[in-house]
């Protein structure tokens, strides 16, 4: 190629390619602005609950003693041992509160905002021994917006899913 041929050649331009940079950066600050974060937030807390659940039901089975979550208000939880003493979870608190925005739906099933394990880790709606045995599914909605998130707890095994 001579130099009266290089005009002739294909490629892009230093101008075109940041104006392609440029419109992609527009495109991406757009859908950053508009995710829907409240979405993935509530679903992230309903997980933690779902595991605070699990963890309560282990505690109870490998110590032989009941445990039990409680519901405090519209966005906090305990776990709280058969005396009622709460029990220290991550970063050395005793209360967990859910993220700003999220709170507690309306508890099914739990007439006493609590769900507790026995040693065998059947599931129970009273904290006192014997108690109430947990007759059917309960149900933990939590919300952000209108985006609701359930935890779910099955009578008999205890067995806790998120939808």
């Amino acid at each position: 190629m001579d130099a009266l041929n290089i005009k002739n050649a294909n490629g892009f331009t230093l101008v075109e390619f940041i104006v392609v940079l440029v419109i992609i950066g527009i495109l991406s600050l757009m859908v950053i602005i508009q995710w829907p974060a409240s979405a993935i937030n509530v679903g992230a807390e309903a997980n933690q609950v779902a595991n605070d659940v699990r963890y309560t039901q282990s505690l109870a089975m490998t110590r032989g003693k009941r445990f039990y979550l409680i519901k405090l208000s519209s966005n906090t939880y305990q776990i709280r041992d058969s005396a009622g003493n709460p029990v220290t979870m991550a970063f050395g608190n005793t209360t967990v509160t859910l993220n700003s925005g999220i709170s507690f739906g309306t508890l099914s099933n739990l007439p006493s905002n609590l769900i507790a394990f026995d040693a065998v880790g059947a599931p129970y709606t009273t904290s006192s021994s014997p108690g109430t045995a947990l007759a059917s599914t309960a149900t933990i909605p939590l919300t952000s917006g209108s985006t609701t998130v359930t935890v779910s707890i099955l009578a008999v095994t205890g067995r806790v899913t998120v939808a």
